[in-house]
């Protein structure tokens, strides 16, 4: 096959194909003077297209540059390909490094990770380090390539199902962070929703010992069955028992379905939510239907998608106090007590004149 009646496509996409062997055969048949040769030869010989007698045909540059080694400008435009070989350039270090920074003081600095998992380890935008054996140095290696696509069921058995501690006080008000924002929620009545706002809607007098919401979180079924174990106490404590302020009380489930196809899913998964919520919590539960939440889940350090979460959220939008997995004894207890203290209402007591008024007594 001659060279010179081949015209390479310039799609990326195409390009990939035949350097990854989709069109090995193709590769094979490459030579300077009509001869077949093996990949190995050509590969060995650092075959140069370029200067061959057939030059002047349509050759990808993506493709002349992987196998002669000579740079090409789709090497400059494509970071991505050129870190496999030359790292990543001190420019692109320096924009990577400054959005690290912004992301990683997003995060909340009270959520506790786990030692035995790897939450701990992972880098805003789905990343970890990983260390280069032949240079010695670290690069940001993408979380699944590293630990492997079941890296998140792992996890589960190495935590006991808790990516997160629990806080064993609450967090106190000047350490607290506002919960992230999140929007186009929906609850199972069909109303429109956004958090926070969604958990202070009712507070009027924007007291932050007015009100407490338990936020249950849940991406998969397998989280949303460890919820009740939190859940149940909770309403026990506050809602169904004998309690006259049971009003300032408020469970929130959020159920997060992430997906380019969820959206035409939504009224199937819409159906089968109702089917195991309460009635009662129609107006409570809301669904999240999008792309993507990474932000949103990065916040609060929810990387293991396969958990239950829980958080206290006060009157005011922040979070007092975090918890996943499955609730212990102790854990409820503590979180129970914690409840019960972000409520106390201040007893506000008139000051007392020190030279009280004296009037003239009637007779």
């Amino acid at each position: 096959m001659s060279l010179g009646r081949i015209v390479f496509s310039r799609s990326p996409r195409s390009e990939r194909g035949l350097l990854s062997g989709w069109n090995r055969n193709l590769v094979n048949d490459l030579s300077c003077n009509g001869r077949r040769q093996p990949t190995t030869r050509v590969m060995s010989r650092c075959y140069k297209l370029h200067t061959c007698s057939t030059s002047k045909s349509v050759v990808s540059p993506l493709l002349r540059s992987n196998i002669c080694g000579t740079p090409s400008s789709y090497q400059s435009a494509a970071p991505s390909l050129r870190s496999f070989s030359e790292g990543p350039s001190s420019s692109e270090e320096d924009d990577w490094g400054a959005e690290y920074e912004a992301l990683t003081a997003q995060r909340n600095k009270n959520i506790i990770m786990n030692p035995a998992g790897q939450g701990k380890n992972i880098l805003p935008g789905g990343y970890v380090l990983k260390k280069d054996p032949k240079k010695g140095g670290y690069r940001k290696v993408i979380l699944e390539h590293s630990l492997g696509y079941f890296w998140a069921i792992k996890e589960l058995a190495t935590t006991n199902k808790k990516p997160i501690l629990s806080n064993n006080a609450v967090i106190p008000a000047a350490e607290a962070e506002k919960f992230p924002f999140l929007g186009d929620l929906v609850n199972l009545k069909g109303e429109a929703a956004s958090i926070p706002d969604f958990f202070t809607r009712n507070n009027r007098s924007k007291d932050a010992s007015a009100k407490c919401t338990l936020v249950a979180i849940s991406y998969k079924d397998f989280g949303a069955q460890l919820l009740p174990s939190w859940i149940d106490p909770f309403d026990m404590a506050f809602r169904k028992g004998v309690n006259n302020e049971a009003d300032r009380y408020e469970v929130v489930r959020i159920i997060i379905n992430e997906g380019r196809m969820v959206k035409l899913l939504s009224p199937f998964i819409t159906s089968g939510t109702k089917k195991n919520v309460p009635e009662s919590d129609h107006a409570n539960t809301l669904l999240y239907y999008g792309i993507d939440a990474e932000e949103f889940r990065d916040i609060l350090r929810m990387h293991n998608i396969y958990s239950g979460y829980i958080f206290l959220v006060d009157g005011i939008g922040r979070v007092r106090w975090a918890g996943s997995g499955e609730g212990t004894e102790e854990e409820i207890h503590s979180m129970i007590g914690i409840a019960k203290d972000l409520t106390k209402r201040l007893q506000k007591q008139l000051p007392q004149s020190q030279n009280p008024r004296i009037g003239k007594r009637v007779q």
